[in-house]
């Protein structure tokens, strides 16, 4: 019964959060007051929903906000106009110029270490927080869920420092800092 009520009170919060934000940035001026507001309820329907059932209970409690959000975006798209501006024809460099060399190998390069590399190591720090959260006491159905959910938003983010960075020692610090997790979990591994 305890369970229901946060549950409840979980998806409440995240469609007052959604409201407020949606309030916040219909605005002509964005408002920090109605933005933070609107975040710390979101922040706060996650809380109420892992206080209910774990990582169930936020993922059932998360939908309420996500589907408000979806029909308030598709609501807004409908009602718009269609913009009087033509899409730009510029260049972004995607390709080289007239004459200008490939650099197949710099960007094979690159696709390797933003792709196959970057996951692994994205995979590997889910799985470092999965080990992390079962220290901590959480069921195994928790932290390997919470591995899974994260997997890809860490890959996502050293995804986009990756290729933010200017150089390939840029990209190289960037993994370094990045395995840092890593390494207790295999010093632990080679011990047992």
């Amino acid at each position: 019964m305890a369970g229901d009520t946060l549950l409840l009170s979980a998806a409440a919060a995240g469609l007052a959060g959604i409201g407020v934000l949606r309030l916040g940035w219909a605005r002509k001026v964005r408002s920090h007051g109605l933005n933070i507001t609107g975040w710390a309820l979101l922040l706060g329907c996650a809380v109420l929903g892992w206080a209910a059932a774990g990582a169930w209970g936020m993922a059932v409690a998360s939908l309420w906000p996500m589907g408000a959000a979806l029909a308030l975006l598709a609501n807004a798209a409908m009602r718009s106009r269609p913009g009087k501006t033509h899409a730009s024809n510029r260049r972004v460099g995607l390709m080289p110029e007239r004459g200008e060399p490939l650099r197949l190998g710099a960007r094979t390069l690159t696709f390797i270490v933003v792709t196959p590399i970057a996951a692994a190591l994205g995979i590997g720090i889910a799985v470092a927080l999965a080990g992390l959260t079962l220290v901590a006491g959480s069921s195994e159905a928790n932290a390997y869920s919470l591995s899974l959910m994260l997997m890809p938003l860490i890959w996502a983010v050293l995804a986009y420092l990756l290729l933010m960075q200017p150089s390939r020692r840029g990209q190289a610090k960037v993994l370094a800092v990045a395995s840092v997790p890593l390494w207790p979990c295999l010093a632990i591994g080679l011990l047992s």
